[in-house]
């Protein structure tokens, strides 16, 4: 891996080398004032800064956008303030964040370790990396020395708690301004003080920090930046998923959540910049929003996670509709109207919808007969199916489809566990050893095509627009529809006008996909291949 590589930023104006940004929106860069000065008049003043931070009592700081926003523009890049492990996990690289792998070291397995502090890091580079720097010589000035060892691959280790709140907290010194900014979040802090993560915290980080490092900081100072990191930290992983961290991004942070949010984000280069894109058009004096939960939860579990993680109720306008925006995701079919009509389900038979969503012990009312239970029965009955779905085998599609089947009468074909299941199921046909395109049988490549038109249903319903969700759903649904028109041109029950329609309809859904998609750096070669065969397999079909 090459570590110190970067991409060389070049002048708007001129293409040269070019170390200014533009002060507004940070994402255009100049090598003078007076190209900068140019480029503005040249029409850089109608696109700089989409968005400003406005306050309100009701809502706090958040994100309006200053003019109108296209779908899949990039309203904002943004540095991490702060970034660091998970407050537990498995060994990972203090700088770059990699999942370590042991190595041989005196006839047994260990990991790279800094030769100052002793932290499990990559090798060299990452030992001298400027992110590990001042902890490093913190640790070192008072002689602390990590004993983390390797012991078996998926070992976590919670001393992993320390880092990031030690890195913001070093900033009083090395970085004042930047610590302010963090420091200026919501903490939420007398929401979390007395939890059980909290208790152990004031033992361990506390600790840490004063007694082990000496540094002068009153706990709560050190537990507010914890509880900062908890409340505005994005998760940060890699497509391949050897790495995951927290990061503060002080401008993203201050957008509001919604349920079926106007925004999703990536992470581009070894700095984990993140780039914020439009999945709506959004238009000037809207609020630009990002979701902290899976959309794909049901509203009990969506405002339960949010609830516990960023310590406040939503009461967004999904969270509001008993219905979901009509996907019943969280619903189950009432058992005394369908009770004589078991075995066929369909639109007539009565859902099981909450009576006050926003109340988690409302009961839940039958929409056609009128019966209902109490909320509680609708917790454990959840839960319940939740651990099933869990349990089941991941390498195959047999658990899934039997889940499905066993609780076609319970679950809505539109429940989120149903989702999760069609989710999975979709994956599997189609990609894993078995069951790639080539070896599906006519029907399963009948049953993926199926499945990928139920999860788009879904998809324009809770996540519109140009969100990964909808993109990688078409990315399947074009393979599907390719091979099975490839077959069914073969087998002459096609002719080739008809095939080349059937082709271009999945080069339209190829087209979209890529349009969502491209902008993330891992999809741009799997892209162009998918592109290519296509086109290939259309040549073919011309001969």
């Amino acid at each position: 891996m090459d570590h110190t590589r970067r991409e060389i930023p070049v002048c708007e104006v001129c293409q040269r080398p070019a170390n200014q940004t533009c002060g507004g929106c940070k994402l255009v860069y100049y090598c003078s004032k007076a190209h900068q000065k140019l480029g503005w008049k040249e029409g850089h003043k109608l696109k700089c800064c989409a968005y400003k931070i406005h306050y309100s009592e009701e809502l706090g700081r958040h994100m309006v956008a200053t003019r109108d926003i296209q779908q899949g523009e990039i309203i904002l890049k943004e540095k991490p303030a702060a970034i660091g492990p998970k407050m537990s996990c498995t060994p990972h690289c203090l700088s770059c964040g990699i999942k370590l792998q042991p190595i041989q070291k005196d006839d047994q397995l260990d990991f790279y370790k800094c030769s100052s502090c002793n932290w499990p890091m990559c090798d060299v580079v990452c030992e001298k990396s400027e992110v590990h720097r001042e902890e490093c010589k913190a640790m070192s000035k008072s002689n602390y020395k990590c004993s983390i060892k390797y012991e078996s691959p998926e070992k976590t280790e919670a001393a992993y708690c320390v880092i990031a709140p030690m890195r913001v907290l070093l900033m009083k010194e090395s970085n004042p301004r930047q610590y302010e900014s963090i420091m200026s979040l919501e903490s939420h802090l007398k929401d979390r003080i007395n939890t059980p993560l909290y208790l152990v915290l004031k033992a361990n980080l506390v600790t840490f920090i004063v007694q082990v490092l000496g540094l002068s900081f009153d706990e709560e100072t050190i537990l507010k930046v914890s509880s900062i990191f908890d409340t505005n930290s994005f998760d940060v992983r890699s497509p391949d998923g050897s790495k995951r961290l927290r990061a503060i991004y002080v401008i993203a942070s201050m957008m509001n959540h919604n349920c079926r949010p106007n925004t999703r984000h990536i992470y581009i280069g070894d700095d984990n910049n993140l780039a914020l894109i439009a999945t709506v058009p959004i238009s000037k004096g809207e609020l630009i929003t990002a979701t902290y939960t899976q959309s794909l939860y049901g509203t009990l579990d969506r405002r339960k996670h949010i609830k516990i993680n960023k310590c406040f109720d939503c009461d967004c306008e999904r969270c509001k509709d008993p219905t979901e925006f009509g996907t019943y995701l969280g619903n189950i079919y009432c058992s005394v109207c369908n009770s004589s009509n078991i075995d066929l389900v369909s639109e007539k038979n009565g859902m099981l919808v909450s009576t006050n969503p926003l109340d988690e012990t409302a009961p839940w009312k039958c929409e056609k007969c009128g019966y209902s239970i109490q909320s509680r029965q609708m917790f454990w009955g959840n839960n319940a199916l939740k651990q099933e779905i869990n349990a089941l085998n991941k390498s195959g599609p047999k658990g899934f489809e039997e889940f499905i089947d066993k609780y076609k009468a319970t679950l809505h074909p539109t429940n989120h566990l149903v989702i999760q299941a069609k989710l999975a199921l979709m994956q599997i046909y189609g990609n894993y050893k078995g069951y790639t395109l080539t070896e599906l049988p006519d029907y399963l490549l009948t049953r993926k095509i199926d499945l990928c038109h139920d999860l788009l249903e879904v998809a324009d319903k809770l996540e519109p627009g140009w969100t990964r969700f909808r993109g990688t759903i078409l990315l399947e649904l074009q393979g599907a529809m390719a091979m099975q028109t490839k077959r069914e041109f073969e087998d002459d029950k096609l002719t080739k006008a008809g095939a080349q329609d059937q082709l271009m309809e999945s080069m339209v859904l190829l087209q979209e996909a890529t349009n969502i998609l491209r902008i993330e750096p891992h999809m741009r070669e799997i892209l162009e291949k998918k592109v290519q065969d296509l086109s290939n397999l259309l040549d073919s079909t011309n001969v």
